[in-house]
C-alpha cells in the first residue's frame, strides 16, 4: 500500500463514526467519479455541470429546506449516488418553476448557480414522449379520479381531512407554502373527468407562456397529444401529473440535443 493510500484509509476510519454526515462529508471532499449515479440524476433549477455539482454540492440540505413544494431530495444511504445530495425524482414530485427560486439563493457553495436565477437560464433537461399509446388524449379516455387523487399523497401540508375528502379550502390564514399547494390542487381538480385530457399543457409552470414549453396537437379524429417545444427546461411537472406515465425528463439534454440529433 503506498502512502496515499494509507493516508486516504486513515482518513475514512478517521470519519467512519460520523455516520451519514461524515459520508456525505467525504462524498465532497473525494469528488466525483466515486459519486457518480448509474442513471444521471434530475437536479435543482441552477445546477451546475454534473462533475462539478457532484464536487461542490456540500450536502446541506438547503435546497430541501427552502423549496415550497417539497420537490428536492438529498440521496440516501442506499442510493447511488452522494449521500445528501440533491436531486428531483419527477414522478414523485416535479419542479413548479417558483418565479424567486429560493433554492438557487439558498445554495451557499455554488453547486446551484446563483447567476442562473431566473426562468431564461434554467435548464434542467427536456421532456420527451416515451410512452404515447398511453395518452388518455390519444386513445380517448376521460381522467379518471385516481389521477387526481395521486397527487393528493405528494402533498405533504394538508389535513387528514383533506386527504381522505380530496378537497381543499384556501384559507385567509394559510401560510404560503399551503396556499401554493392548495392552488396546484385546486387547479388539477378541474381536469376530474375531463373528456379529453389536456392536464400537461394546462399545468406546465413554464412562466411567462407555458404554450412555449408545451402543447397539445391534434392528430385524428379529435384525439390528441402533447408536444414538447424548444422553451421545455425539463422541470418534470407533466411528468408528475400525467395520469398514465406518458412523459419522462432527460436531465442535462436540451431540445436541439433531443429533437436535432434524434437522442432519446
Amino acid at each position: 500500500m503506498t502512502p496515499e493510500e494509507k493516508k486516504r484509509r486513515k482518513f475514512i476510519q478517521q470519519i467512519s463514526g460520523l455516520g451519514v454526515l461524515g459520508l456525505a462529508t467525504v462524498g465532497g471532499i473525494l469528488g466525483g467519479p466515486y459519486l457518480k449515479a448509474a442513471d444521471l440524476r434530475l437536479r435543482p433549477p441552477g445546477a451546475i455541470p454534473e462533475d462539478e455539482f457532484i464536487g461542490l454540492c456540500i450536502k446541506c440540505g438547503q435546497c430541501l429546506q427552502v423549496c415550497p413544494y417539497d420537490t428536492i431530495k438529498l440521496e440516501d444511504i442506499d442510493g447511488k449516488a452522494g449521500v445528501g445530495m440533491a436531486y428531483i425524482e419527477p414522478r414523485e414530485r416535479g419542479c413548479y418553476l417558483c418565479k424567486a427560486f429560493p433554492c438557487i439563493l439558498a445554495c451557499p457553495s455554488g453547486a446551484l448557480d446563483h447567476e442562473h436565477d431566473s426562468i431564461e437560464f434554467v435548464h434542467m433537461g427536456i421532456a420527451i414522449i416515451h410512452n404515447p399509446d398511453a395518452c388518455l388524449a390519444k386513445i380517448g379516455e376521460p381522467v379518471p379520479d385516481s389521477a387526481i387523487n395521486r397527487i393528493y399523497d405528494h402533498t405533504k401540508v394538508l389535513t387528514d381531512e383533506e386527504y381522505e375528502s380530496h378537497k381543499v379550502t384556501i384559507r385567509s390564514d394559510d401560510p404560503e407554502k399551503v396556499e401554493l399547494h392548495k392552488t396546484l390542487l385546486k387547479k388539477l381538480e378541474q381536469h376530474r373527468g375531463e373528456k379529453i385530457c389536456t392536464i400537461c399543457a394546462d399545468m406546465c409552470p413554464f412562466h411567462p407562456d407555458n404554450s412555449l414549453a408545451i402543447g397539445m396537437i391534434n392528430i385524428k379524429d379529435g384525439r390528441m397529444l402533447p408536444e414538447i417545444r424548444e422553451a421545455c427546461n425539463g422541470c418534470g411537472a407533466c411528468v408528475e401529473l400525467c395520469p398514465t406515465d406518458v412523459i419522462k425528463v432527460i436531465p442535462r439534454k436540451s431540445y436541439s440535443d433531443i429533437y436535432s440529433r434524434k437522442e432519446v
